[in-house]
């Protein structure tokens, strides 16, 4: 590819332009038979990505490179070479778009299918809360994803999953069932903790008097918070000495009371409460 009298402008000239022929060459072959390219990351602006491919400069959009945590993280890879996926390529119009969009799911993919395949029932695993819904909660454990029911976050009933946890909170869980056939993992966040009416015997005795909170108004009743883990009923009946047609009559969500524990059934996991013998009525 030498041209002219043999000046070293021009042998230099020649030979840039011989290498940057290969390397659209190269390109073509690989675009065509559908291969990754392996390209240098040069600088990042509010459309994408500038990169070098021997010689060539090439532009990958923002929607086509890798999801980032930031800038700062964007700025740590310029200078690294990473495979790239030709979308575009067009020598006359030294026109030349790059992706990494799908390399990169790919390798999600992956990853999440090798994790899910050596995850077992019963393990332990940490992970952060990233949506709650009113079937239960999704769990990021890092390669996949993992959902609690709503039945699994709480040994109590639950009005919904807000009361036990928040979008952003880092839970241990355990691993109740793995789906391989379509990378699913149930998962249960109250099977991490004692089970709190095994032990109520220990703590509460029928005829004793305790402090409780109202969680719920029912027709037949209200229920009461003891515990953490442990709700118990104040029927109607147990409410006030006179009739009443609704539970609101005396108590409200939210009021801290006293009450008689009158009866524990620990095989169905109730306890009956009265609110009036707890204040002599």
């Amino acid at each position: 590819f030498l041209s002219g009298g043999g000046s070293d402008g021009l042998v230099q000239l020649s030979y840039d332009h011989g290498q940057r022929k290969r390397s659209w060459q190269q390109a073509s072959v690989k675009f065509s038979e559908g291969e990754t390219i392996i390209a240098k990351i040069i600088e990042f602006n509010r459309g994408g990505a500038e990169v070098d491919y021997e010689g060539i400069r090439g532009f990958v959009p923002l929607s086509h490179l890798k999801p980032s945590a930031d800038d700062q993280d964007l700025e740590r890879r310029i200078g690294y070479s990473t495979p790239f996926n030709i979308l575009e390529l067009d020598e006359s119009a030294d026109r030349l778009v790059l992706s990494e969009r799908a390399i990169w799911r790919a390798q999600k993919d992956e990853e999440k299918k090798n994790y899910v395949d050596n995850l077992e029932p019963g393990s332990l695993v940490s992970g952060v809360v990233t949506s709650i819904r009113g079937f239960g909660v999704f769990v990021d454990l890092g390669p996949a994803y993992g959902l609690i029911p709503i039945s699994e976050i709480s040994w109590s009933v639950l009005n919904s999953a807000e009361e036990a946890v928040n979008t952003g909170d880092t839970i241990d869980v355990l691993v109740l069932n793995v789906d391989h056939a379509r990378q699913k993992i149930t998962l249960s966040l109250k099977r991490t903790m004692p089970e709190p009416w095994e032990s109520v015997h220990e703590r509460y005795l029928e005829g004793q008097i305790v402090e409780g909170k109202v969680t719920r108004l029912a027709e037949f009743g209200a229920f009461v918070k003891v515990e953490q883990w442990i709700e118990g009923l104040i029927h109607m009946s147990e409410l006030s000495n006179r009739q009443i047609k609704n539970a609101k009559e005396c108590v409200y969500v939210g009021q801290n009371v006293r009450v008689m524990i009158i009866a524990i059934d620990q095989q169905k996991r109730r306890m009956s409460l009265s609110y009036k013998k707890a204040y002599g009525m």
